[in-house]
């Protein structure tokens, strides 16, 4: 489980961007602030108490005498140096805090941009077997929680770990012996409350929720379903108290370890110069076990969230290890649209297709040849193949035999999206943005940049100019949620326009005109054939 986690903890790392690697160094450097600052806290407490009490002091500690004076000026340096060493503590932690925050937000926006950018770059075929909303989803939720259930809590566990190293050794340097048994035992203590409690309960609870099935209604089901549902819930109230189980049974033990390995010895001795010189050393172990209580519960409460993200990050690998196998416009090589449209024909060449995951074909031999300047309508019967046809001849779909000609030459690999660039479709099921009327027509162009006078042109030869001027906002109108607030034919009509505003030089209708009445649907025939001219509209 721990190589798995490491192993996907560094595969996430391989797709930052390298500031935000430099941002990470950044803060494991800053993770060695806190630690610091608490390490010369507890020597600062030291040197105090041993001002107080007037134990004889050995100078085991760098610059014990940069105070100068006796006792009581000293006394008063300290108290002065212990109360602003508080406040840089408690604001360096803040600020450290802050800054885990930021970059695992960071992080999450560079993995979700890149999970998307994946995503666009899948073929047709990629998206028929997922469901939107589930990949919506995970694009947008799931990256969310990997940063604050993996990548928050390892940058948590740098800054806990740093912390408990310096005390530690700090510790031992002032503490000797003393300081061994203490850290010692404090060590054992959380290894056996991670190691046995956390992993115990953990997983079970994963366990016990995975079990619980929603298939019947039947009363062992049912009674199934409540047993295992009252278990779980017991083990995530347990799972919710075990991280602030350290603070409520680690410092008790510890203050008492600090008087029965430290103070009772000294008390049985009877020597007051006995008595008076533990004192600084309790005082600093117990300053050090409460110091330490804080990292080593931030340890063990990142660690168990750590554990508990593994199945979320191993899900955003798989959107980030998808291959970009779909070249754009903007790849290294591929021609121009004009470069490969046809001068005579367009052909599909003894086709056969399939969809995945499914043993019957669609299409099984078939061939198809389309004039330029021509206008062709597919006829068949509910299921008969034709817009698997259609999406074939705009590349959407990539046949298991036969392939798309254009003038003979097989349409594959760099010449696909410039073929794309030539094409426009009006599908029967009309996905419009929850946007203004003129961001779907000029659809995937920046506002800013749009042409609105071909919009109205668009629009014109779609029958909906008129319509859209009278509009409150014109063409900044927002159409609500998939054209919420438009009836089918005025999305079927929005969507006529959005082709019309591409230019594009081969057009294809699946029933786009199905949601009109009689007279539109004539005058946008019309509007389509002065606008078609010599270009190829198939039509089914």
């Amino acid at each position: 489980m721990r190589s798995q986690t490491l192993s996907n903890l560094r595969r996430l790392l391989g797709y930052l961007p390298r500031r935000r690697l430099w941002s990470l160094g950044l803060q494991v450097l800053l993770s060695l602030v806190p630690g610091v600052v608490d390490l010369l806290t507890v020597a600062v407490v030291a040197r105090l108490t041993g001002a107080l009490s007037g134990a004889a002091l050995y100078d085991q500690l760098p610059g014990i005498h940069v105070f100068g004076g006796d006792r009581p000026d000293q006394s008063l340096w300290l108290i002065g140096v212990f109360v602003l060493l508080a406040w840089v503590s408690s604001l360096t932690k803040l600020l450290l805090r802050y800054l885990q925050n930021s970059v695992s937000t960071e992080i999450w926006r560079d993995l979700s941009d890149q999970a998307f950018a994946r995503v666009l770059r899948q073929g047709f075929e990629f998206h028929l077997g997922r469901s939107t909303p589930e990949l919506a989803a995970q694009i947008l939720q799931n990256y969310e929680r990997i940063a604050s259930c993996a990548v928050r809590p390892v940058l948590q566990m740098i800054s806990a770990l740093v912390s408990i190293v310096l005390l530690s050794v700090g510790v031992l340097f002032i503490g000797r012996w003393l300081a061994v048994a203490l850290v010692g035992g404090l060590a054992i203590a959380y290894w056996l409350l991670q190691e046995r409690e956390s992993n115990e309960i953990l997983y079970e609870s994963l366990a016990s929720i995975r079990d619980i099935q929603l298939t019947s209604s039947e009363p062992y089901f049912q009674g199934q379903f409540e047993r295992v549902g009252e278990r779980a819930k017991r083990y995530v109230v347990a799972g919710e108290l075990l991280p602030d189980i350290p603070r409520g049974l680690i410092e008790p033990l510890g203050i008492s370890m600090i008087f029965v390995v430290g103070a009772i010895p000294a008390l049985l001795s009877g020597s007051s110069q006995s008595i008076a010189s533990v004192l600084p050393f309790l005082a600093t172990i117990a300053v050090a076990a409460l110091r330490l209580t804080g990292p080593l519960q931030d340890l063990f409460r990142a660690m168990t969230m750590l554990r508990g993200s593994l199945p979320m990050v191993s899900t955003a690998l798989d959107l980030l290890d998808l291959p970009a196998d779909r070249p754009t416009l903007r790849t290294a090589g591929v021609p121009s649209a004009a470069g490969v449209f046809p001068r005579h024909t367009i052909r599909l060449q003894q086709v056969s297709y399939r969809y995945p995951g499914h043993q019957d074909w669609v299409l099984q031999d078939v061939s198809l040849s389309i004039p330029v300047g021509s206008r062709v309508a597919l006829v068949g019967s509910t299921g008969s193949g034709k817009s698997t046809t259609a999406n074939i001849l705009l590349g959407l779909l990539h046949p298991q035999r036969g392939q798309l000609e254009l003038d003979g030459i097989p349409v594959e690999g760099l010449d696909l999206p410039a073929w794309q660039a030539n094409c426009a479709q009006v599908p029967q099921t009309i996905s419009l943005l929850n946007r203004s009327v003129l961001e779907n027509v000029a659809f995937g162009e920046s506002p800013e940049r749009v042409n609105q006078d071909r919009v109205w042109e668009a629009l014109e030869a779609a029958q909906l100019q008129e319509f859209v001027a009278d509009m409150p906002y014109g063409l900044f109108t927002q159409v609500g949620e998939n054209g919420l607030r438009l009836s089918g034919g005025q999305r079927q009509r929005l969507a006529l326009a959005r082709a019309f505003y591409r230019q594009a030089s081969f057009l294809v209708l699946d029933e786009a005109t199905s949601a009109l009445d009689n007279r539109t649907e004539s005058e946008v025939i019309e509007a389509l054939a002065t606008k078609a001219g010599g270009e190829r509209v198939p039509e089914y």
